[in-house]
């Protein structure tokens, strides 16, 4: 039973509703921390000024965003501090699993990223020791549309989730990309070639694991090499694919 003088939303809907606001806010904020003010989250949420601002400031007051001198907003250390938490485990998992492809590709870089909001997280990765290599950093975030960890995470979500997550990138990108996922879908394997980096291609897979992350496996490397180790590359995904780690 609820405690005296709590207070709580006069209805379910309406609970759930400011949940939703509250998540889509964070979704934003994570896609671009540091740029967006209260008036850019206001307009991509479909706000009133007084709403947004009363949201922003609630998710500032226990933590979860952070406003700078100019007013622009960031995750806050609470929220970092879970997500930290959740990539150290999930990396953890799959560390096993990442040395054997990167074994299996003869040591090329092998990325670990997760979904977080509308960008992959990207939580490990084991370098190349080639001297022409690809190499992002751990805790940077990547696009879905042009990334082939994108790409994947995008067909490894549900009809809706993909519509929604789609919805997002503007209907010539989504159209372009519907074909896409369905044929990641059919093969289990996706693709990026020069798109979003020249002279860089890369494959991979995207799985849900038991906790409900979706976390995806990507082999990036220049793509004169990717096109002559191609066939390696998928072979060595396709067998991460069956990699116990999903299921933990």
């Amino acid at each position: 039973m609820p405690e005296a003088g709590e207070n709580f939303p006069p209805n379910r809907d309406e609970g759930i509703q400011v949940l939703r606001r509250a998540a889509a806010a964070l979704d934003e904020i994570a896609a671009e921390p540091g740029r967006l003010r209260l008036v850019d989250l206001g307009e991509r949420l479909g706000l009133a000024k007084s709403t947004a601002r009363r949201l922003l400031v609630g998710l500032v007051e226990v933590g979860l965003v952070n406003v700078d001198a100019r007013g622009r907003y960031s995750l806050g250390e609470r929220l970092l501090g879970f997500g930290r938490a959740d990539g150290a485990q999930i990396a953890a998992a799959f560390r096993p699993t990442i040395e054997k492809v990167a074994r299996a590709t003869d040591g090329e870089t092998v990325d670990l990223s997760v979904l977080r909001g509308h960008k992959m997280w990207f939580v490990d990765q084991i370098e190349s020791a080639h001297r022409l290599r690809a190499v992002s950093a751990v805790g940077v975030r990547f696009p879905l549309e042009s990334t082939a960890n994108g790409k994947a995470a995008l067909a490894a979500l549900d009809g809706d989730e993909a519509e929604a997550a789609l919805s997002r990138l503007g209907p010539r990108v989504a159209a372009a990309l519907r074909g896409e996922i369905a044929e990641i879908r059919r093969t289990g394997i996706a693709f990026d070639r020069d798109e979003h980096t020249p002279g860089i291609s890369a494959a991979a897979i995207a799985r849900r694991t038991a906790g409900d992350a979706v976390v995806a496996i990507s082999v990036p490397i220049p793509t004169e090499r990717f096109r002559e180790k191609e066939r390696r590359i998928l072979a060595a995904l396709r067998a991460a694919a069956d990699s116990p780690a999903w299921r933990r």
